[in-house]
């Protein structure tokens, strides 16, 4: 009902605008409608994976008492990391960014892919605070941390800056006894010990002194390598340390965090090591399965596990549903959950072979946690407007720096989003509002209303980053004429699936097809719509938006030709991210 009264409004509004004083040169948006296919579960007794949907990576979990909180990956997008509570492991709920403002974090002009990696959240006994601590990569403040009393109020102190640690994936571990430690990937030459192969990871521990918030000591190697180290695995990372029954458990992603990507598991007496691999490894793969399967989930590990009060154990954990075999996905990394079965004394997350479930049957564990749940569930599917009355959606995304300062929102939900000048392309930040694609098939939908002048333009966005996205845009064409216009940029196709890179060619214009708009078209406010099917075929299309009209009803006519989504997936691109989709204005 409240989204129904929402475009009610805007509509009213726009009627308004074009009946009265004519169509604004700022760009006035509706507030945009996201709609993913999903696949179809019984939510009583069953969930669906991915839990988080879309651009949703580097999971990382904790419990305090019934409630658990999760944070994410968020890269060069602002805010930075998201934080989700949750008292069923399956309904989150966003509470707020632990990065919330532009003074908290500064961003680097490099590619997407930068920025804040891996956030680990945990809880300290000791203090009874909350922190979250991460690295920004490729400029910036490097490791840091943040604490809080309490997620849900949103409200985080620091970033406090950690200069003496080195490596990627940090992560917090806080002993029964008062000690503490900072785990990190990096390579064993931080700890004086040379590599013995191209390639070869250590995972780093530093002690931690939490009254002060510095670290001591410098850095042993708790691991390296992998759990078959003859083997020479590559890229240990993700490392996470847990205590139990009086043993010490270090959980650790290997193989990179492409197809080969797996979750391996060690286990030591003491604190300090010597940790060896566990007997089962590794825990959770799909490398090896066929990638004709259906339904394939993809690239799986970078896991977390949680112990429930009831003492039943779980994982969440990064994967990717790839179409057109394994390699092409639009939707990122995502966060799925299974539960942990104890075999041999160590945790096990999937056997070998099995492939990860789409659609999952609660186990009691999770029925049990269902049965009191009382938060409603963030549909990623249908995450409901970008944005309303009260401003953007916990779920909007800007590129590189907040861009709250140059909106204004109307009572009935209209969002003005002037033309900045920045374009996509820039390293910058550009005046555009995203929102993660989560889906192979969906359907976004928008109203502008905007007339254009000079190089000006203003619509729909589906964006992977600054060299491979498409536009869907009212614009002026060389002759004076207002048009709208799809444009398609993309680089040179990576020569083989990877997901960090230090450079790429620049993008080229690959498609650019006009539609002239008529006199009486020019002066209506334009309903703007990005589809896609199961195949990752990309439609765009617009309908004039009259006195009167419905837009329910309205007959959208298309926009050039359909484009080829795979511009937009991780293979093409690499990088770490998922598509977005949104507004932007020029």
């Amino acid at each position: 009902m409240r989204r129904l009264l929402i475009y009610s409004l805007a509509a009213i509004g726009f009627y308004a605008c074009i009946a009265g004083s004519g169509i604004p040169a700022d760009p006035v948006f509706t507030p945009l409608e996201f709609e993913g296919q999903a696949a179809s579960f019984d939510p009583a007794t069953q969930y669906r994976n991915p839990i988080l949907p879309g651009f949703y990576p580097d999971p990382s979990i904790c419990r305090v008492g019934e409630d658990f909180y999760l944070v994410n990956s968020t890269f060069q997008y602002f805010p930075g990391i998201p934080v989700w509570h949750s008292t069923d492991l399956v309904h989150w709920e966003m509470c707020g960014p632990v990065l919330a403002t532009g003074e908290a974090i500064t961003f680097s002009r490099h590619p997407m892919l930068f920025g804040l990696w891996a956030p680990q959240i945990s809880f300290n006994p000791h203090n009874r605070k909350f922190y979250v601590v991460c690295t920004q990569v490729g400029g910036g403040i490097g490791n840091f941390f943040a604490t809080c009393d309490d997620p849900r109020e949103g409200h985080w102190d620091g970033p406090f800056r950690l200069p003496q640690i080195t490596g990627i994936d940090p992560s917090l571990f806080f002993d029964e006894d008062g000690r503490a430690c900072i785990l990190t990937a990096t390579s064993p030459e931080t700890a004086g010990s040379p590599v013995r192969y191209e390639g070869e990871g250590g995972i780093l521990m530093w002690d931690f002194d939490w009254k002060d918030g510095v670290t001591t000591g410098g850095p042993r190697i708790l691991a390296r390598g992998g759990a078959h180290p003859e083997q020479h695995p590559s890229s240990l990372e993700g490392g996470h340390l847990y205590k139990v029954d009086d043993r010490y458990f270090l959980m650790c992603a290997e193989g990179g965090t492409e197809l080969g990507h797996s979750e391996v598991v060690f286990s030591a007496d003491r604190l300090e090591g010597p940790y060896a691999p566990c007997a089962i490894n590794p825990i959770l793969t799909q490398r090896d399965l066929d990638p004709a399967r259906p339904d394939p989930v993809s690239c799986t590990g970078h896991a977390d596990l949680v112990c429930t009060a009831g003492g039943d154990w779980y994982a969440v954990f990064l994967g990717c549903r790839p179409y057109d075999g394994q390699e092409y996905f639009n939707t990122g990394r995502e966060t799925f959950l299974l539960p942990v079965h104890w075999r041999d004394g160590q945790p096990v997350i999937l056997e070998a072979g099995e492939n990860v479930p789409r659609i999952v049957a609660k186990d009691k564990g999770l029925l049990a946690l269902s049965a009191r749940n009382r938060i409603e569930a963030f549909d990623g599917f249908r995450p409901g407007p970008l944005w309303d009355t009260e401003g953007l959606a916990p779920f909007a995304l800007s590129v590189r720096g907040d861009v709250r300062d140059r909106l204004r929102f109307e009572p009935d939900g209209r969002m003005h989003l002037p033309c900045s000048g920045i374009a996509l392309n820039s390293y910058g930040t550009p005046s555009a509002v995203l929102e993660r694609i989560t889906a192979t098939a969906f359907t976004a939908t928008t109203v502008l209303s905007f007339a254009p002048g000079g190089e000006q333009a203003a619509g729909l966005v589906c964006w992977q980053d600054d060299e491979d996205y498409m536009t869907l845009s009212r614009c002026l064409d060389s002759l004076g004429r207002e048009v709208l216009r799809v444009e398609v940029y993309a680089s040179e196709p990576r020569e083989k699936f990877e997901g960090f890179f230090f450079s790429r060619p620049k993008a080229t214009l690959r498609y650019s097809q006009d539609v002239v708009l008529d006199a009486r078209t020019a002066r209506s406010s334009l309903a703007l719509k990005v589809e896609s099917d199961g195949n990752a075929m990309y439609r765009f299309s617009y309908a004039p938006v009259r006195k009167g009209s419905s837009l329910r009803k309205a007959r959208f006519a298309p926009v050039g030709e359909p484009i080829d989504g795979r511009i937009l997936s991780s293979r093409y691109c690499g990088g770490f991210q998922g598509a977005m989709v949104g507004v932007y204005a020029f």
